[in-house]
């Protein structure tokens, strides 16, 4: 071989094992800078973590702060719920005689009204309405007043 092809050859095994290197050097990089992701990324995890357990912790005892502030200012208000949850059901009948007499004592009041004096709902003083109108203890105006047939 010439010395020429000799440099050639030579020339050639350099740059085959520049590319090399190159792409060595380039895998190299890449892992480094995936484990130095890797790493920042836990430990800003782990530092936001205890940050974020913290903000929640201070987010709970804010809410119980303020729910124990509403329960004494119900309680000073004397606006206490109470643990029941309605009132006594009504005997047979009786809802219908409150429904006549309160249309006696006031003539010409409107199912709203009326419903509001007895404490029932609009939707039950309607049915006490019907039956009343049907039994002929009251009766109902075009005007949709009540009162004692």
């Amino acid at each position: 071989m010439s010395s020429i092809e000799d440099a050639i050859q030579q020339l050639e095994t350099s740059a085959s094992k520049l590319k090399q290197l190159s792409v060595e050097e380039s895998r190299a990089i890449r892992d480094a800078v995936k484990e130095a992701t890797k790493e920042a990324t836990t430990k800003v995890k782990a530092e936001y973590k205890e940050k974020k357990a913290q903000a929640r912790k201070e987010a709970r005892d804010a809410e119980k702060s303020i729910k124990d502030a509403q329960a004494r200012i119900q309680k000073a208000l004397g606006s206490e719920k109470s643990s029941s949850t309605g009132g006594q059901r009504a005997k047979r009948g009786e809802r219908e005689a409150q429904f006549v007499a309160y249309v006696k004592e006031n003539p010409g009041s409107k199912l709203a009204d009326i419903a509001r004096g007895i404490g029932v709902q609009n939707s039950a003083a309607n049915g006490l309405a019907k039956k009343a109108v049907a039994a002929g203890k009251v009766k109902k105006s075009a005007e949709k007043t009540y009162k004692v047939a």
